[in-house]
């Protein structure tokens, strides 16, 4: 509902130079949640700790799927532990669950934060609405999505429930 009343005020205006703030309890995610990253090829860098993935990459995390073109991840450790990732993608990149899809050019991941930031043509589509911008960011412990630059809804006022 809240996605609703987001989308409906922020298409009264068309497009605005503006944020606009989303609710996403779907793309929730516990910290300790493992990730699962594959694709067609891989290499690592034992002294900077950066593994590149090329090609068909698809990293699971949760109920979130991200795919890209290649990914970047990185792990930063101190003497005693490790301490927390980060990942950069470069696409396109599509997050997806089970009823949401979020499109992007490039995608960053930063652990510390839960945070990802999708940039690059954003468009997020839930249902048959679609919110399209220049820059996302999903906090994945709380579930809120912040669009920001150039924002653009489309609502389709004949689904119920949305």
């Amino acid at each position: 509902k809240i996605f609703l009343i987001i989308t409906f005020i922020a298409s009264t205006f068309s497009i605005a130079q503006a944020e606009t703030l989303i609710s996403l309890e779907s793309f929730k995610i516990k910290p300790d949640t493992n990730l699962e990253l594959t694709s067609e090829s891989m290499s690592f860098d034992a002294q900077t700790r950066k593994a590149h993935f090329i090609e068909n990459v698809v990293v699971k995390y949760g109920q979130l799927e991200l795919s890209a073109h290649q990914l970047t991840f990185v792990q930063s450790k101190s003497k005693e532990k490790l301490y927390h990732l980060t990942f950069s993608a470069l696409g396109p990149i599509i997050i997806s669950n089970e009823d949401s899809r979020i499109y992007g050019d490039k995608a960053i991941f930063i652990e510390k934060n839960q945070e990802l930031t999708i940039t690059g043509n954003v468009s997020l589509n839930k249902n048959d609405n679609t919110i399209m911008g220049d820059k996302l960011i999903l906090n994945l412990e709380t579930g809120v999505a912040n669009v920001s630059g150039s924002v653009k809804t489309i609502i389709n006022p004949s689904r119920e429930n949305q």
